[in-house]
């Protein structure tokens, strides 16, 4: 599918609305590419942004972020990459659209990589069905579903 500037519910609702069958409300996320410092780095990106967060244990494990009211993302130590999880339940129609989009854009232009999106328990690198192009400004999707 040709790359778009902008998210519509329109080309997302099939991947994230639950009355159309979706029945797997998280989706993985991550930073297409090896970030040095990822943790560290992800933490200053949601100071920098102002985010609302849960600071996350000394040794690692889940840094619970919320860019917005009413959404949470939740950042997982992976070593040198950036992976993370969102809800889509909590990302219904156009405004919800709207935060995931200024979510992942944020994402891509603070590490200048692209980021990808995958149904839960698939590879984001292999199986995105939503993909963030911060070179472009553009977000391109899978063909279906």
């Amino acid at each position: 599918m040709e790359g778009m500037g902008e998210l519509r519910w329109s080309d997302a609702r099939e991947w994230m609305d639950p009355e159309l069958g979706n029945d797997m409300p998280l989706h993985d996320g991550c930073v297409v590419g090896v970030v040095p410092g990822a943790w560290r780095a992800v933490a200053g990106l949601v100071r920098a942004q102002g985010w609302a967060f849960q600071e996350p244990e000394p040794d690692g494990g889940t840094f619970h972020v919320w860019p917005a009211a009413g959404f949470m993302v939740n950042f997982f130590d992976a070593g040198d990459e950036v992976v993370f999880d969102v809800d889509t339940r909590e990302l219904q129609g156009q405004s919800g659209v709207d935060l995931l989009a200024g979510f992942l854009r944020e994402l891509g232009r603070a590490f200048g990589l692209p980021v990808a999106l995958a149904l839960e328990g698939l590879d984001p690198l292999k199986k995105a069905y939503l993909r963030y192009e911060p070179v472009g400004d553009e977000f391109v999707f899978a063909a279906s579903p």
